[in-house]
């Protein structure tokens, strides 16, 4: 059957209540467009352990602090559903903003254990938005799977926290960090940066490799050489560099440690375009 394309929620409730829909396993990936390799290795996975697939569409004005960089969020909307028919999804929920917030809409989700930390100290509200944004799509969608990168390590460990702090009935998939041939870890912002910009992201991915456990016992040097690497790349706006623990997001602590699953986290901006990655320290 051809993909089908929900444009509001009328036409969204009537599809999923229809005979290809109802009853089966439905798979999630939530998006915001400018669809990528990252995003289709989502809906691979989606494809190979769903019945059917619901793909989202919807940049999402409360996760933005900055009304530029709402503005300025790259959109490909008839190329995105293209790709994702040649990917033959089964469905492409595309709402409008008046359709996901109306007017009087004042319900807010407050993240105390994560706001503070890492993108959520200088991007005041941003989770709250994403977390508003992903249960409205759970509650509209009803899936029994859904696929989130690692990417926006922060983002994934707060939606399976939501998960389970509302005891919803959905099994969260991550994916590993997709890539390009340059070691970059794959976005829609890519596509903001020039020819150059992009050669200094691409050095973020082996500058971050070498981090190690072993240099972890002396933190200070180590963050001293990472820093000096990104400079010497020509990346001086360093947001944040931290190693924390990938599953309680708290920070390392040598003297506290209690196991090996540490990730480095860093947020850079290039240019006009702020860049995010992690990688597992090993």
């Amino acid at each position: 059957m051809p993909t089908l394309i929900a444009r509001n929620l009328k036409t969204l409730k009537k599809t999923l209540e229809s005979p290809k829909f109802k009853n089966k396993k439905i798979g999630l990936v939530p998006t915001m467009g400018a669809i990528h390799r990252g995003h289709l290795t989502l809906v691979d996975k989606s494809l190979r352990t769903s019945e059917v697939t619901v793909v989202s569409i919807f940049v999402n004005p409360l996760q933005f602090n900055k009304a530029e960089d709402f503005k300025n969020y790259p959109t490909a909307y008839d190329k995105d559903i293209k790709i994702l028919t040649e990917k033959k999804v089964d469905l492409i929920f595309f709402p409008d903003q008046k359709d996901m917030y109306p007017e009087d809409f004042s319900t807010y989700i407050n993240l105390k254990k994560y706001n503070h930390i890492l993108c959520g100290k200088k991007r005041k509200g941003h989770f709250s938005g994403v977390a508003i944004i992903v249960l409205k799509l759970f509650s509209l969608v009803n899936p029994n799977f859904a696929y989130f990168g690692e990417k926006d390590y922060q983002q994934l460990v707060i939606i399976k926290k939501l998960v389970k702090d509302l005891n919803l009935d959905i099994k969260i998939f991550s994916i590993r960090t997709v890539r390009d041939k340059n070691g970059l870890a794959l976005s829609s912002r890519n596509k903001l940066l020039d020819k150059e910009e992009k050669i200094k992201a691409s050095k973020i991915n082996s500058i971050l490799n070498k981090v190690t456990l072993k240099k972890l016992h002396n933190q200070k040097n180590l963050y001293i050489e990472i820093k000096r690497k990104l400079n010497s790349c020509g990346i001086y706006k360093i947001e944040y560099l931290e190693v924390r623990d990938e599953r309680s997001l708290k920070l390392y602590d040598p003297t506290t440690r209690c196991n090996e699953n540490y990730r480095v986290f860093i947020a850079v901006k290039i240019g006009k375009v702020r860049l995010i990655d992690n990688k597992r320290v090993i």
